[in-house]
């Protein structure tokens, strides 16, 4: 078939319409292949159509709001809870993060230490439901307001004051790394400390951390002299 100017538009809407799902570019190969003006626009149709295809976003997909695939940001997995029912029913870690792969979710041995220490806690109900039947439980013993832990609240308001962006700045300085990872490694030392018991008040934690980027610097300066 000849491609006439006066009816590009109407021949390139006749391939549109007669593709059939698949691509634009393919259905008119013999006319594109006689104006490359036109191979252009069917490869700009293509590329629209195919971005209509695509999966909405997570948040946006109904189905996966249905099946509690979409993070909730109300709600979060209880890390201690989730410690006590996996050991009453004599699960492993490794166990656990075993079965819950079986069920088809990226979940690994590391995971759950970090959830059961309350860090990176998800927010999505399908695998808390996962983690309750696994370890026996109702799904609702597992789940807690977000932000529901008062220590890690109480820690929050430590690791936002300037005392503590202050000795983060100088650990970061002592150890060669950034102020980031140092602030993060400085926190998981105070939430050791109040996991152990006793709940030390925030300016106790604080003079803790101070006291070891104190010592560390006193030894650092002690070699250097």
């Amino acid at each position: 078939m000849t491609m006439h100017p006066d009816g590009k538009d109407e021949e390139i809407a006749a391939i549109l319409d007669a593709r059939a799902g698949q691509s634009a570019l393919a259905a008119g190969a013999d006319q594109s292949s006689e104006r490359p003006e036109v191979r252009d626009l069917l490869k700009a149709a293509d590329f629209a159509w195919a971005s209509q295809q695509s999966a909405p976003p997570l948040a946006d997909d109904p189905v996966a709001a249905m099946l509690g695939l979409v993070p909730d940001s109300e709600l979060e997995l209880d890390g201690k809870a989730l410690s006590s029912a996996r050991k009453n029913v004599g699960l492993t870690v490794s166990v656990l993060a075993q079965r819950l792969a079986a069920r088809g979710w990226e979940v690994t041995s590391r995971d759950i230490f970090a959830w059961e220490s309350g860090k990176n806690l998800t927010h999505v109900p399908a695998l808390i439901n996962a983690l309750a039947e696994e370890t026996a439980v109702d799904a609702d013993r597992l789940r807690r307001q977000s932000g529901g832990d008062p220590e890690r609240a109480r820690l929050a308001v430590i690791v936002g004051s300037e005392a503590f962006k202050g000795l983060a700045q100088r650990w970061a300085r002592i150890q060669g790394t950034t102020v980031a990872l140092a602030a993060s490694a400085l926190e998981s030392r105070m939430l050791v400390a109040v996991h152990r018991g006793g709940a030390p008040e925030a300016d106790v934690l604080l003079e803790s951390i101070e006291a070891l980027v104190d010592s560390v610097e006193g030894a650092e300066g002690a070699e250097g002299s």
